[in-house]
């Protein structure tokens, strides 16, 4: 067996016969920076199986507390270069009366001793990618031969796998092992382009910044023109800026890209003045909101699937037609008491059902017949056709009944232009349709395995149509099992639920050796990338919104230019509210 050795300070082989890969990835490296990075070596492998990992037998000089869960390490076999993470670690003896009968405490000298004669240290490497001869990553097909060395992963290492930010590839954070200053120069980047062609999902328990990392990821999307984004803005969380728990301020996407690319609308109009005014205000007829919206509606009305409420509604829908909802609630007791009789219906399901359906034409933004619409639906469709992004507001509408009534009429009318577009173009009739992602809270309430919504469609079918979802939840086990299987690129950060664990990783390659790593995560900052826009599963520490965040989405002197100017204007126009309306 040839022996190649690798100098630490930059990784490349000093043996005589590196092979064409070690030469591949060094020209990469020298491409990208100009030196490779630094690499530390961790062992030797001592063991190896395709389902259970590879067995590192640590060197004596690497001490096991100084390395992590989720470490990123490379693995040089003879013919093929290795990439993987630690997936656990292990202490043995090779005197197994020294582990029935240990040293005294009072006795560093004989500790040490024996720990350096008759104890080792073990760590199981979770093999993902292996580098081919182009120097491309793709899946690990083999295993790395015996005694074949492994490292702590370089700079180099990760700009391999994860690529450099560009027009397409978007830093979302660094290496939660290196420190501040090592870690800069090793960001973990995510694929827009792959980002985009599947829906997504976001998952993590309440308080770990779900809707910050969802802002930093919306921002690369609308600074690469990625695709068009709708926003379902339940919690006034994306527009304007938002102080953080470290004490940052998040900028808002409207703030940071201007009124030319992200429109903003609202159920309510009190609400427009934040994030510089409202583009338009959303009113849904009661005429509009049909039978399938009522039954997507059931848990939040408290109207079980089969209920008697649910089998009322179809009945009253079926003898009414078109406008049942408002001739319902308007029917007086002894009217309701007739249309009983006439539907075999029965009376108290009846009163009970015009109660339900009260709740939602009490709501402000629900309008009947003769109440002015507008034109702000129509608005919303154009402003996404156009290619811009729009956020939707909901303001005093925070609950889930406004929101799910909303998000599931408005998504029902987009789809069905973006269907009409693409069949259009199809027949060349018009041009292409723009890729469009729409992101949406709770996402457990419309993506449950007996939801109605148009929402289950889009991720089990719409990428023919470009049309994609960025789900964000902390309760991924009321997902429904197959809406998972379909999620592209999942972004998980700290979970308590084994439920919830386990959903997230339905239909993931080598799921559940990563489980285990999920619970080492930090409850802020920390998350698990995994999925189709990165080659490998990595743990992270999410960037941060700052200047340098900030500076990276100026990608062109004129994209520079713009979000300096937005960001003038949006101080300006916070001045301003502040002197009209107080702090």
């Amino acid at each position: 067996m040839t022996n190649t050795n690798f100098d630490n300070s930059n990784g490349t082989s000093n043996g005589k016969s590196g092979g064409l890969v070690s030469h591949v990835l060094s020209r990469i490296e020298k491409e990208h920076d100009g030196k490779a990075g630094e690499r530390a070596v961790l062992g030797q492998v001592t063991a190896a199986d395709t389902e259970r990992g590879v067995t590192v037998h640590l060197r004596r000089e690497q001490p096991v507390e100084l390395l992590r869960q989720g470490q990123f390490v490379v693995v040089e076999g003879k013919h093929v270069r290795f990439f993987g993470t630690i997936n656990s670690f292990r202490l043995a003896t090779t005197d197994p009366t020294v582990g029935m009968d240990p040293p005294d405490v009072g006795s560093p000298l004989v500790r040490d001793t024996l720990s350096r004669s008759t104890t080792y240290a073990e760590c199981n490497v979770r093999m993902a990618l292996e580098l081919t001869a182009e120097g491309t990553p793709r899946p690990a097909r083999t295993i790395p031969g015996p005694f074949s060395q492994a490292f702590s992963a370089g700079t180099g290492d990760y700009g391999a796998v994860f690529g450099r930010e560009d027009k397409d590839h978007f830093v979302v954070g660094y290496p939660r092992e290196l420190d501040e200053g090592a870690a800069q120069a090793a960001p973990i980047c995510i694929s827009l382009k792959r980002f985009v062609e599947r829906s997504n999902g976001i998952f993590g328990r309440s308080g770990t910044g779900k809707s910050v990392l969802a802002r930093l990821l919306l921002s690369g999307l609308i600074s690469r023109n990625s695709c068009v984004n709708l926003i379902f803005d339940m919690h006034s969380e994306y527009a304007s800026e938002k102080r953080l728990e470290s004490g940052l301020v998040a900028k808002g996407l409207r703030e940071l890209f201007g009124k030319s690319r992200v429109a903003l609308y609202t159920m309510d109009e009190e609400a427009s003045r934040r994030g510089g005014g409202a583009d338009g205000t959303i009113r849904i007829p009661l005429s509009e909101i049909s039978i399938d919206d009522i039954e997507a509606l059931s848990s939040e009305l408290k109207m079980g699937e089969g209920s008697a409420a649910i089998i009322t509604a179809r009945q009253a829908h079926r003898k009414m037609g078109n406008g049942w909802i408002e001739r319902l609630i308007d029917m007086s007791s002894e009217e309701l008491g007739e249309f009983a009789k006439e539907t075999g219906a029965h009376a108290g399901s009846l009163e009970g059902l015009k109660r339900k359906l009260e709740m939602i034409a009490d709501l402000g933004f629900v309008t009947r017949s003769g109440q002015k619409v507008g034109t702000g639906i129509e608005g919303l469709i154009s402003d996404l056709k156009a290619g811009k992004h729009v956020i939707l507001m909901f303001g005093q509408y925070r609950g889930t009944l406004a929101y799910m009534l909303v998000a599931n009429i408005l998504t029902k009318r987009i789809h069905n232009a973006w269907v009409n577009w693409s069949e259009e173009h199809e027949d060349g009739k018009a041009g292409e349709p723009k890729p469009l992602m729409i992101t949406i809270e709770e996402a457990h309430k419309f993506l449950g395995r007996d939801s109605a919504t148009i929402f289950g469609t889009i991720a089990r079918e719409m990428r023919k149509y470009l049309v994609t979802l960025m789900v964000v939840d902390q309760r991924p086990s009321g997902i429904d099992d197959e809406v998972m299987s379909q999620l592209g690129t999942r972004i998980t950060a700290l979970l308590n639920d084994d439920r919830d664990i386990d959903s997230v990783f339905t239909g993931i390659r080598g799921g559940s050796q990563l489980k285990n790593l999920l619970s080492t995560l930090d409850s802020k900052q920390e998350v698990m990338l995994m999925g189709h826009a990165v080659p490998m599963e990595v743990v992270l520490r999410v960037r941060n919104f700052d200047t340098e965040f900030y500076n990276a989405l100026k990608s062109t002197p004129k994209a520079a230019q713009e979000i300096e100017a937005n960001m003038v204007k949006a101080e300006k126009a916070k001045l301003s509210l502040e002197d009209l309306f107080g702090d």
